[in-house]
């Protein structure tokens, strides 16, 4: 009966009574990866609203570009591009943007023009940008995530900034 009674006592160690505070231990666990995702989510529906953003912007400042020929302060195109898409995203930073113009004249040339921040111009000079032809615009930006990754228990190199690209194309009138 000795025996009994000592394997009783092991027993009750390893038993019923030492499953109290397991969900406890595996709430704790399942928290963190809890919210990661939340993390996750939301950190790609802001990029992804970001870049919608830059999009509409791409596009109208394109079609700005395309439809004012002739009409440009200083006749440069691309300080004009950059001043209406400053204009569209007024709570973004202008030194983050990156832009490459690309305009078609009349003998169906494409002279590609590219610059960053508040620097972006080209004066045309002696390139007539032909009616009925293409003039493309194409934005990047600096985009920095959620600073998340960021903080000591990350990896020491991991970035928190990104690139967002959009490119859009509208026919000179």
């Amino acid at each position: 009966m000795t025996i009994r009674n000592g394997l009783r006592k092991i027993g009750s160690l390893f038993g019923q009574r030492g499953e109290e505070g397991s969900a406890l231990v595996e709430f704790a666990l399942t928290l963190p990866m809890l919210f990661g995702l939340i993390y996750l989510a939301a950190s790609l529906t802001l990029g992804m609203y970001n870049l919608q953003q830059l999009g509409n912007a791409t596009s109208a400042t394109a079609m700005a570009v395309g439809n004012d020929v002739g009409l440009y302060p200083s006749d440069d195109p691309c300080a004009y591009a950059e001043t209406t898409m400053v204009a569209s995203l007024p709570n973004w930073t202008a030194a983050n943007f990156t832009y490459k113009l690309t305009v078609t004249d009349t003998s169906d040339t494409t002279h590609p023009y590219s610059g960053s921040g508040t620097s972006f111009s080209c004066p045309l000079g002696s390139v007539v940008p032909g009616p009925n032809y293409p003039v493309t615009l194409t934005v990047s930006y600096t985009y920095t995530w959620l600073g998340i990754p960021a903080l000591p228990f990350f990896h020491p190199g991991t970035s928190t900034a990104g690139k967002l690209v959009s490119s859009q194309s509208a026919i000179q009138m």
